[in-house]
């Protein structure tokens, strides 16, 4: 899978196969397990409090940044890992209806993940209209879909064909609330899942080979500069991406960490920089 690719100091922890003792009990298959912590490197800046400037009664005065949730010992919440070069059966997943919803003026939830055969609905909770526009986030910043729903309880199925070919999407509000965003990742095996609030994730049933172990993460910093949101999206750092290779052997368990630096005042100033 493609996604953006920047420069990121990194700093990964081997791959340690468990002893014999630590082997998955054999159920008939001889998957095994990948499992890590992704972690942050760095104290990450301050996020802004953003004020709200429209539809207030609904919305609130002001919305926090939903862009980094951590947990205890720099762990992330909702950094996206998954699995390459997996030729898995995916047909369990098919037609299910995944919801983003808007609810108090923000989106839920902030990241998704879209599996194979998964559809994607939007779903207004709010007694307001919200116009939501998803981009694909690379270069071309492609309008997938821009969908105005101005009456509560209004559902609007995104046809599968809309967001073939992306990799991940970037979900705005165009009438009004430029704090909104949400980002729909769709994966390409089931060997996809967003980490916990422990920064934790866990694969079972691996078949047995050498993978390209990924993760990506939509970034951190808001350049001070843009200061209370008048109107326009926030302006915000690229993706943090890596990847590793795990190797899975029959019934065992692999433990592969992955810890991410944050960029420096002068990697943010060089950067791209981009909105949500």
């Amino acid at each position: 899978m493609r996604v953006s690719h920047i420069t990121l100091l990194l700093a990964i922890s081997a791959a340690i196969a468990l002893p014999a003792s630590a082997a998955l009990p054999d159920k008939g298959n001889s998957g095994g397990v990948v499992s890590g912590i992704v972690r942050l490197e760095g104290q990450p800046m301050r996020l802004p409090l953003e004020m709200v400037t429209k539809d207030v009664r609904c919305c609130g005065p002001r919305k926090t940044c939903p862009r980094l949730i951590m947990g205890s010992g720099q762990a992330v919440k909702d950094a996206v890992v998954w699995l390459e070069e997996i030729h898995a059966d995916d047909r369990a997943a098919s037609n299910r209806v995944v919801v983003l919803r808007q609810e108090k003026c923000e989106y839920q939830p902030h990241i998704l993940v879209l599996y194979p055969g998964e559809q994607l609905e939007i779903v207004n909770s709010d007694p307001i209209m919200h116009n939501v526009h998803a981009y694909e986030l690379n270069t071309s910043r492609r309008s997938v879909f821009n969908i105005a729903q101005p009456v509560r309880g209004q559902k609007s199925r995104i046809a599968p064909e809309l967001v073939k070919g992306a990799d991940v999407l970037s979900v705005s509000c165009d009438s009004g609330h430029p704090w909104m965003s949400a980002y729909v990742f769709r994966a390409r095996n089931k060997y996809c899942v967003l980490t916990d609030a422990s920064g934790r994730f866990r694969f079972e049933g691996v078949p047995p080979g050498t993978y390209s172990l990924r993760i990506w993460h939509e970034g951190v910093a808001i350049r001070p500069s843009t200061g209370v949101l008048q109107g326009a999206p926030p302006v915000v750092e690229e993706p943090y991406t890596a990847e590793r290779s795990v190797t899975v052997q029959p019934r065992e368990s692999v433990q592969a960490d992955m810890t991410f630096s944050l960029r420096s005042a002068g990697q943010l100033h060089s950067s791209r920089i981009s909105t949500p």
